[in-house]
């Protein structure tokens, strides 16, 4: 199916653009199904929906909360952002801390199960056929040397290593 793009006049706007694009993209999918299966609150959590505060979480980490009090100033003020998710409107902070400190051992096993799951349906790793070759992966996390002419390359900082002139 070839996505469609269309505009349409709206009230509300929002600068997660990208944000919304990846929330629809999640529900159309239903990746979040792992999580919501597997995830479960024997106890209090002070919240009638604990899994969604999860979600809201998630979807403040993504929007670059650094901390959960920042989540009422970000995204729950954005009614598009939580559409897109799913939500009539993002929780709380207070809401997210309550659920977030009653999630003990049995939550996190749970988080990390549903996280497994998830991976599993959706990474390509798992399908790969070892049979035939072994899987290589390249993870190098340092830093090349770059024209200024190269496509792409961008002006960055090396931590102790000093820049040849012509370098970037």
């Amino acid at each position: 199916m070839m996505p469609r793009f269309i505009t349409a006049p709206m009230e509300d706007s929002t600068s997660f653009g990208p944000l919304i694009a990846l929330g629809f993209f999640v529900r159309q999918h239903d990746l979040w199904s792992p999580i919501r299966g597997r995830v479960c609150f024997g106890q209090a959590t002070h919240c009638a929906d604990p899994v969604g505060a999860l979600l809201d979480m998630s979807v403040g980490i993504l929007a670059g909360c650094a901390t959960v009090g920042q989540v009422n100033t970000t995204i729950r003020t954005d009614p598009l952002l939580a559409l897109a998710w799913g939500r009539d409107q993002f929780s709380e902070q207070s809401t997210i801390a309550r659920v977030l400190d009653a999630c003990r051992d049995e939550q996190i096993s749970q988080m990390r199960q549903a996280n497994e799951a998830l991976l599993r349906w959706t990474g390509q790793v798992y399908g790969h056929d070892f049979t035939r070759h072994g899987l290589r992966l390249d993870i190098d996390l340092t830093g090349l040397l770059a024209s200024k002419r190269a496509q792409g390359s961008q002006k960055g900082y090396f931590a102790a290593k000093k820049m040849p002139a012509d370098a970037n």
